[in-house]
């Protein structure tokens, strides 16, 4: 018995994700906090807020461990660990060695190309077709240094994007500068160039499996594929904060985010890939396909986007690229 906080994103405390959790545990009195992005929940955690368990994602793994914010999970106190596709058991980036990890997955996705499919008949299949001059003045880029410059060394062919020299983030910045005169715009965030497509402006761009399945239920015409050279990958899930005073009720929350029924829920109205290999018999077969369970392979290929150790010259790229005229 006792209080746990869970800090998270708002759509994810509500009574429908932790009324399980309330009925199993009723001795837990469970509170919540939410944020709107990962960087002000740091602040306030490095600012003194305690909490027991923490939304993250892949990327912001390394900064958690380095702040001493989060500590590793044992997943043998996490029961539905074995119901987990084999990948998501397995990534490099989440392990803390002995059987312990950061971060249980509960969700993740694929970012490669959108693009408007009756505008585009050829369907693209390369990060280089968001240089192609052919659809000057309907490109756009995102206005994020991590994503486009990662991006723009998959298309010079460089195979870890996420790890680049002095000298390839140097002939990126150049690449980025030239493809300046084919966009629209630089855009914010999925909302804004979802926007953008639905008006008709953008016809290719970065983007989300998940928009393009939603903007094509709207009725745009507009498709998601996986570039040759390999998708980006977004990947979270929850971890425990350092020195909780809750954590078998932690672990039991952690395990309780990855439940078979809140999984297909997140497959069928967030239109997530889910790790939970169980969701597959609760889910249609148009379902399956919609989020990308019927391809795990293309998740599996996909370079797991991290906030690469030499990210302020990154940054210092970014400004120059768009500070160019």
């Amino acid at each position: 018995s006792g209080d746990l906080l869970v800090y998270s994103y708002e759509e994810t405390v509500t009574d429908f994700f932790l009324g399980g959790y309330k009925d199993k545990y009723p001795k837990v009195n469970i509170k919540t906090a939410v944020y709107g992005e990962l960087d002000e929940a740091i602040a306030k955690m490095r600012g003194g807020f305690k909490v027991d368990v923490l939304n993250p994602c892949t990327d912001y793994i390394p900064l958690l461990k380095r702040l001493n914010l989060i500590e590793p999970i044992d997943v043998k106190y996490i029961p539905r660990w074995n119901d987990l596709m084999e990948y998501f058991k397995n990534i490099p980036e989440l392990a803390a060695g002995d059987g312990k990890v950061w971060m249980v997955p509960s969700d993740a996705g694929l970012e490669g190309i959108m693009y408007n499919s009756e505008k585009i008949k050829n369907p693209p299949d390369s990060w280089m077709d968001l240089w192609n001059p052919e659809y000057r003045g309907h490109i756009a880029m995102q206005d994020y240094a991590r994503n486009s410059i990662a991006v723009a060394a998959l298309a010079l062919g460089y195979s870890d994007p996420f790890h680049l020299s002095d000298d390839q983030l140097e002939k990126i910045k150049d690449f980025l500068i030239k493809q300046k005169p084919l966009l629209l715009k630089y855009f914010e965030g999925d909302e804004e160039v979802d926007t953008l497509f639905a008006e008709g402006e953008v016809w290719i761009s970065l983007g989300w499996g998940s928009d393009a399945v939603s903007l094509s239920d709207d009725g745009t015409p507009v498709e998601f594929v996986t570039p040759r050279e390999g998708a980006l990958s977004w990947i979270c899930g929850y971890s425990i904060a350092k020195g909780t005073k809750m954590p078998l009720a932690s672990h039991a929350m952690v395990n309780h985010y990855i439940s078979p029924d809140l999984q297909s829920f997140e497959a069928t109205d967030f239109e997530y890939f889910v790790p939970n290999k169980k969701v597959l018999d609760m889910l249609s077969e148009e379902e399956i396909a919609a989020v990308g369970l019927d391809n795990p392979g293309a998740l599996e290929k996909a370079h797991v986007e991290i906030i690469p150790d030499n990210y302020d010259k990154w940054l210092q790229v970014w400004e120059t690229v768009k500070a160019t005229k």
